[in-house]
């Protein structure tokens, strides 16, 4: 909402109005030639108009008023000195490209050729060449003036919206940033952390049968929780390059430790034209697999890898025990699930679950297939 006395943002800067009141002095000086009265007269008219001209240019309110009083003020000059007062139009006419809405902006240039139209008749201006060569264009740019200012002032807006439109995106992008993150980390840390933890309960448990193996085992610990470290530090980084080939080397190291088989015999043929649905696939094989070491109690776990002429299928099964349909058991209904939908949605992706209580679990990710342009 405009205030009162605070200088609105299509306002010139202030010191701009001050300084363009050096041009009054041209009229000041036709005017001090005149008798006493007349002077007097004219200097109170000047101030008026130089005080309606300083308001318009700082205040909304009003701004149109002013506008019409300075041309009336102007056509009064005119109608008592001559034409050459038409000059003083270059003050009201940028205050009329302030104005609020199209319907002042319309009344203010009607008055403004009106005033050009009249004056330029009842001095008969169209008879004498030399004025005409003068005054139609200095009139031509006052006409001008209006418009041009309402495009600053647009242009002005719009780059004050593009502004706020970059901090909005600016933020959201934060935002997105954070939830990437949380859902990276989850992730990786999450199938990390399980195989530590496996490894550590098979360990505890060979320390006494077999001593050699367990200590093979907490060297593996060793190893894996330094690639936690370095996987923590990609993902905030933004440098977590997952890939479903990469991701099928990681899962076989899981899955042996809990004693599960993998078979995935076409895994190395896993490949997308895109570098991010390969990432979104490897990170969705990976939270599918800590979900079926974590949930299923399966012995085999088959990974798939189809290519048709639309789209990418990834197919993940086990014969674990399925989902219970009361309980939820067998699949991780937080984060997990949430993730693998949030991601696929980047790449016009979705997730098909299958499952019978008893009879294992199949989860199936598609993407659709890029298609790539040639020439």
């Amino acid at each position: 909402m405009a205030q009162t006395g605070v200088r609105p943002r299509s306002g010139p800067p202030r010191y701009f109005s001050f300084i363009f009141l050096f041009y009054l002095a041209f009229p000041l000086y036709e005017l001090w030639q005149r008798p006493l009265s007349e002077l007097l007269a004219g200097l109170s008219l000047i101030a008026v108009f130089a005080a309606l001209y300083l308001y318009s240019s700082r205040v909304n309110r009003g701004r149109l008023v002013s506008a019409l009083i300075q041309l009336i003020i102007i056509a009064l000059f005119c109608l008592r000195y001559g034409e050459g007062f038409l000059y003083m139009a270059f003050f009201p006419s940028p205050i009329i490209g302030m104005v609020s809405t199209k319907k002042q902006l319309s009344i203010g240039i009607g008055a403004l050729l009106t005033l050009f139209i009249g004056i330029g008749l009842y001095d008969k201006v169209y008879q004498h060449a030399d004025e005409m060569i003068q005054l139609v264009p200095a009139m031509l740019v006052m006409l001008f003036m209006p418009f041009a200012m309402r495009l600053g002032q647009k242009s002005r807006e719009l780059r004050e919206k593009l502004h706020m439109a970059n901090e909005e995106i600016a933020r959201l992008s934060k935002n997105e940033e954070r939830q990437r993150i949380s859902r990276d980390l989850h992730d990786t840390l999450g199938h990390t952390l399980s195989l530590i933890t496996l490894k550590s309960e098979l360990a505890e448990k060979l320390i006494v049968k077999n001593p050699q193996r367990a200590v093979q085992e907490v060297k593996d610990i060793h190893v894996t929780s330094r690639a936690a470290l370095k996987q923590v530090r990609e993902l905030v980084s933004g440098m977590n390059t997952v890939t479903v080939r990469d991701e099928l080397v990681h899962a076989k190291q899981i899955l042996a430790a809990a004693d599960i088989v993998l078979d995935a015999a076409n895994g190395e043929d896993a490949s997308t034209e895109s570098p991010l649905a390969d990432n979104i696939l490897g990170m969705c094989l990976r939270e599918a697999v800590t979900n079926i070491v974590k949930h299923s109690s399966a012995k085999v776990c088959t990974v798939e890898w189809m290519e048709e002429t639309d789209f990418f299928r990834l197919r993940v099964s086990d014969d674990g025990s399925g989902i219970d349909p009361a309980s939820g058991r067998g699949i991780s209904a937080g984060n997990g699930l949430k993730g693998m939908k949030e991601r696929l949605k980047l790449v016009e992706g979705n997730l098909n679950i299958e499952s019978l209580d008893g009879r294992g679990t199949t989860v199936t990710f598609t993407v659709p297939r890029v298609a790539k342009t040639i020439g």
